[in-house]
């Protein structure tokens, strides 16, 4: 017996929907050390957490490309996945049409 492949399109698009709201969120974040640099005063705190704050602003850069890229990938699946569905679906029918003879009728 054959394998089937089963894809839940909706599931595939709400990730890569979910993940360009990941990626706003995290684009939207502003400087950690800004936030608090007020009540930290310029100590030795203020000094660890604006060491904190850089590494994260780097580390939020590679993830919001990371999870563009994976948005981006789970869109292209679920097209991906739509498009073969249809190209089956066509052939299916075709597959199941009668085919058409060009007999003329005449003389061969």
């Amino acid at each position: 017996m054959g394998h089937h492949t089963k894809a839940d399109l909706t599931v595939i698009r709400g990730m890569a929907d979910g993940l360009k709201h990941v990626h706003t969120a995290f684009k939207e974040i502003s400087k950690l050390n800004e936030r608090y640099e007020d009540d930290l005063g310029h100590g030795d705190l203020s000094h660890a957490i604006g060491e904190f704050a850089d590494n994260w602003d780097k580390s939020r850069e590679e993830l919001m490309g990371e999870v563009d890229t994976m948005a981006k990938i789970a869109k292209a699946a679920a097209e991906a996945y739509d498009d073969i569905d249809k190209q089956l679906a066509k052939a299916l029918r075709e597959a199941k049409e009668p085919k058409k003879s060009h007999k003329s009728g005449k003389g061969k």
